[in-house]
């Protein structure tokens, strides 16, 4: 006759309870890195500048960003998309507002230059063709809808 202790059976219980929980407790990390994917509303500003030359126009690439980490942010590596998600390249973008970090837990913003358009083309060109190149330009800038976070850099 074959009895069973059936005292075996709380120890086990408690055993495997334990590796489920350790189990468990290893995907925290993967949840986490899930937040460095994420796809946030972004958009490219026109705005005019001038330097010792003359004009510029300047195509700035901005985000809104939070630190999903307790390390400062120095840049995020971004994937820039239209309103259909079609690729529209990548980019890197300085998360950095004049000497502050965007440290951890903290929201702000990230920003890049995408492009600059100077005076000395409209002198080659003529005012005409300056201002068609510029707001082609903004057209082709103008249908980033969206950036893909797919990384970051940390202050060293």
């Amino acid at each position: 006759m074959v009895e069973l202790k059936t005292g075996a059976w709380p120890g086990l219980q408690k055993n495997i309870s334990w590796a489920l929980l350790v189990a468990l407790m290893a995907f925290v990390p993967f949840t986490l890195l899930a937040e460095t994917s994420d796809t946030v509303p972004c958009s490219v500003k026109l705005k005019f500048e001038a330097d010792q030359s003359g004009a510029l126009v300047v195509y700035t690439l901005s985000m809104q960003v939070k630190n999903p980490t307790m390390r400062p942010i120095e840049t995020v590596s971004a994937l820039m998309y239209d309103p259909d998600g079609g690729s529209m390249g990548n980019t890197d973008a300085a998360c950095r507002h004049n000497d502050t970090l965007l440290n951890g837990g903290d929201t702000g913003e990230c920003s890049k230059v995408l492009q600059v358009v100077n005076s000395k083309l409209m002198e080659k060109l003529g005012n005409e063709m300056w201002t068609a190149i510029v707001n082609d330009q903004m057209a082709k800038f103008d249908r980033i809808a969206s950036c893909k976070i797919v990384g970051f850099r940390y202050v060293q």
